[in-house]
């Protein structure tokens, strides 16, 4: 995404969290009543059409430390290498950051898909926030990465979070 394409700033309607996307995503609200989910997307209904999830996992004070965001990038690959089809999940780059202030890593991975074996590209960051885990998960099918990678790069290093 170069600096000429069109963005648009979305505000998280049940995260709080803001992101900057080019024109022609979308945006809708979670129905998990147990966590603030906000979704991103450019169309829907076709396997893997790239879509952003952003959710806010809060943290219960007497588990909170200042590596939460850590433990859950590390569970959360874990889950993911557990699930997929013949183990197939390969790491592509891991990366320790701050975005918008607040320690953060990021986790680029591609894998099989069970169910379509379609292979896709997982872009997953989770940020430290002050008593939650702000979690991101970005998928696209590997053929797409190229295209979408620097999106949800640059989309990634647009957020701003919510201060509480």
């Amino acid at each position: 995404m170069n600096n000429s394409t069109p963005k648009l700033r979305f505000s998280g309607k049940r995260t709080g969290v803001s992101i900057t996307l080019p024109i022609g995503w979308h945006q809708e609200s979670g129905e998990d009543p147990s966590f603030a989910i906000d979704i991103y997307y450019q169309s829907l209904g076709e396997p893997y059409s790239p879509c952003i999830t952003i959710k806010i996992i809060e943290i219960p004070k007497s588990e909170y430390h200042q590596n939460n965001y850590q433990e859950l990038s590390e569970i959360l690959l874990a889950e993911q290498a557990q699930s997929i089809f013949s183990h197939t999940l390969e790491i592509l780059e891991q990366l320790i950051e701050n975005i918008d202030d607040h320690p953060a890593r990021i986790d680029i991975f591609k894998m099989i898909d069970e169910e379509t074996k379609i292979p896709v590209t997982q872009y997953q960051v989770t940020i430290q926030l002050a008593a939650s885990v702000c979690g991101i998960v970005a998928i696209m099918k590997t053929e797409d990465q190229d295209v979408y990678l620097p999106v949800f790069n640059e989309a990634v290093r647009s957020l701003r979070l919510p201060s509480s």
